[in-house]
């Protein structure tokens, strides 16, 4: 490029003052190309949002699982096992097989200190499972119904934590179980489940 030259569709602005007043002939696409850069920028964006979304990266509140219709699948009662072996797994929320609902709703109960996050009957071993979040020691009420849970004998057995556990109180189907600080798992042991 010869010195003082511009470059093509560029007038000095002494120049364009000799073409008698007009503007050049160069066309001004600044505001269009600003525009349209704006735009393929905020579809992107859009299309990566949605797009992280229906692939399961953004986390999904558990409210959808009390969306979901409950199970219509006829009840089976079970028979009381013979003897009982308390699991040797871990005390993980995916270690039993449980039924397609929470019963949190269905149930009586309430917690001294902490919290219940999940009631589930486990038909394999015939017993309620109710995973809790505690910090201190306190006390666990549930009042069973025969309609998911029942003994023939009138009595529960009851594991916390993977281990016998013996500090309860029963009065009919209501249990008044001490739970000592942390306990994350209990376990209520009857003849059979109703699923």
């Amino acid at each position: 490029m010869a010195k003082g030259a511009l470059p093509k569709g560029h007038v000095r602005p002494s120049d364009s003052g000799s073409q008698g007043g007009s503007s050049s002939s160069a066309p001004k696409k600044r505001g269009a190309d600003k525009l349209g850069i704006s735009i393929a920028i905020g579809i992107t964006a859009a299309a990566l949002i949605i797009g992280i979304g229906f692939a399961g990266v953004l986390p999904i509140g558990e409210e959808l699982s009390s969306l979901m219709p409950p199970s219509t699948t006829t009840p089976v009662a079970q028979q009381a096992p013979s003897s009982y072996t308390p699991m040797q797994s871990s005390p993980s929320y995916g270690s039993y097989a449980t039924s397609d609902r929470d019963l949190i709703d269905q149930l009586d109960w309430s917690i001294s200190t902490g919290d219940v996050v999940a009631m589930y009957l486990d038909k394999g071993s015939s017993s309620l499972i109710i995973h809790t979040d505690t910090v201190d020691d306190g006390e666990l009420f549930v009042g069973l119904n025969a309609d998911y849970i029942g003994s023939d004998d009138g009595t529960f057995f009851i594991i916390v934590d993977n281990q016998e556990h013996e500090d309860y109180e029963q009065a009919g189907m209501d249990l008044y179980i001490d739970l000592p600080a942390g306990t994350e798992t209990v376990e209520i042991i009857g003849s059979y489940v109703i699923l």
